[in-house]
């Protein structure tokens, strides 16, 4: 009896302490960055408290076509079914019920919490078949930054068919960096008030205008509950609950990061980071992982979700984001890492034998979106390099073509790719017909090049990490 007492004890007691511990094994760093799931309670939390309310613009052609659910709403991760079985539903069934997907990366002074909004349809009256397409995500990224509490939101960031647009939040005074600011966020509480259009569903902030068409929902997170909404009718007279899910949730409900190697036939994804769907055009839905703006400065693919710091450092300025570092408490939607310390020329390449004016490109293979390139001179480089003398590097140093305000010293990148790419590390000479190769190599797994590696007509230090 007395042993069974003990037993029944003892179990209890690591059932019931048995997601800290298994937290904690999450925890454990992997290459020096921490791996915590971001179902974590302490990160749930945040995500409801910070939850945007969304105000979805209805089209009455079609209200279907403009609900927020879940990728498996039909119950399978088949995104090549997702436009003929929302067909089969109809308004107000449990199947269609709200939710959004989150996640959250951690430094160590700020939290950056993204939202991404689920369509199974991307649709248009004019020109049906050669716009519209099957499945649709889009998202907001918010920067909060940590001043005690749940923090306090310093901005956001938002997605729109392959475009970013930067808001500020009430009472910050924010500049312009590699983009412009477009706008002042509108709150309800702690929850920015955030737009989603009607049928192409791109995301931007709310002005606090009527719905177009004076036909448009509103979405408010619970912890509890997600509806179904019944009809699209009304000027924002409808108010729906929407649940959230872990990008990397493992159930109930799998989330898009857990499902990020299920590639080929049959499955979620066509190729890295992009959706399958055959319905008015193959496989065009993307990812947060493979999100680029083609015009928003050294911003590239997979930066909103996989490092938020750099994006945000990049594109924006201003008191509230000074010391905001890039040292990140948790990231688990990252890959791989690079650490640039130091460049050397070997060699005078410039025309005439001039010095050679040196900088890094990085080329990280599969990117969804954009180029593969994740290093150029527009982040760092230096004009008339001295040979045999090594250059510090750092983001926005010496001659750098691009942004060149950064928050704090940095020399580090992280990104996210399939497998094991062939990441090619050079350096060049930049001139004004043509560059000059000064030297590469290509790696596959993590290497220690701290102390320098010679290339050919250059060195370079760096650190590459896979996680």
């Amino acid at each position: 009896m007395i042993k069974k007492f003990i037993y029944i004890i003892i179990t209890g007691f690591l059932a019931a302490g048995c997601s800290l511990y298994n937290d904690e094994i999450n925890r454990k760093p992997v290459n020096g960055v921490t791996r915590a799931s971001t179902q974590d309670n302490q990160y749930r939390t945040l995500a409801e408290y910070w939850s945007p309310r969304f105000y979805q613009d209805m089209d009455d052609t079609n209200y279907k076509g403009d609900v927020l659910t879940k990728f498996n709403f039909d119950g399978d991760y088949n995104g090549r079914n997702n436009w003929e079985n929302l067909l089969s539903y109809n308004l107000g069934d449990h199947a269609l019920k709200a939710c959004v997907y989150y996640s959250v990366v951690e430094t160590s002074n700020f939290y950056f919490i993204g939202y991404y909004t689920f369509h199974p349809m991307d649709w248009e009256n004019i020109d049906f078949d050669s716009v519209s397409h099957e499945n649709d995500l889009e998202g907001v990224l918010l920067a909060v930054k940590k001043t005690g509490g749940n923090g306090t939101l310093i901005c956001a960031i938002t997605e729109a068919h392959n475009h970013f647009y930067q808001y500020q939040a009430p009472g910050q005074s924010l500049s312009t960096g590699s983009d412009n600011i477009d706008g002042t966020l509108n709150m309800y509480g702690t929850h920015p008030k955030i737009f989603i259009q009607a049928k192409g569903h791109g995301v931007f902030y709310h002005d606090n205008g009527s719905a177009p068409g004076g036909d448009g929902i509103v979405y408010y997170c619970s912890s509890t509950t997600a509806d179904s909404p019944a009809s699209g009718s009304g000027n924002w007279t409808g108010t729906y609950r929407y649940m959230l899910i872990a990008m990397d949730s493992s159930s109930p409900d799998q989330g898009f990061w857990y499902r990020r190697n299920q590639i080929g036939n049959d499955n979620t994804f066509s190729a890295w980071g992009i959706i399958r769907g055959d319905t008015y055009g193959d496989n065009k839905a993307k990812v947060p992982w493979a999100w680029d703006d083609p015009d928003d400065g050294e911003v590239f693919s997979g930066d909103l979700l996989c490092d938020p710091a750099h994006l945000i450092d990049c594109q924006l300025n201003g008191p509230a984001l000074n010391g905001m570092s890039h040292s990140y408490v948790n990231n688990i939607y990252a890959t791989h890492k690079f650490e640039i310390l130091a460049v050397q020329s070997d060699k005078n390449r410039d025309p005439l034998g001039g010095k050679s004016d040196i900088y890094v490109k990085v080329n990280a293979p599969g990117a969804a979106e954009g180029t593969d390139d994740i290093l150029d001179a527009r982040a760092w480089k230096k004009n008339s390099a001295s040979t045999g003398t090594y250059y510090n590097f750092q983001y926005g140093g010496y001659d750098a073509e691009g942004q060149k305000t950064y928050t704090e010293t940095i020399r580090t990148h992280y990104f996210a790719r399939y497998g094991s790419p062939g990441v090619v590390f050079s350096v060049y000479d930049s001139d004004t017909d043509s560059d000059d190769h000064m030297g590469s190599i290509t790696l596959y797994n993590s290497v220690n090049y701290s102390s320098g590696v010679d290339l050919g007509d250059a060195r370079i230090k760096f650190i590459f990490t896979k996680f």
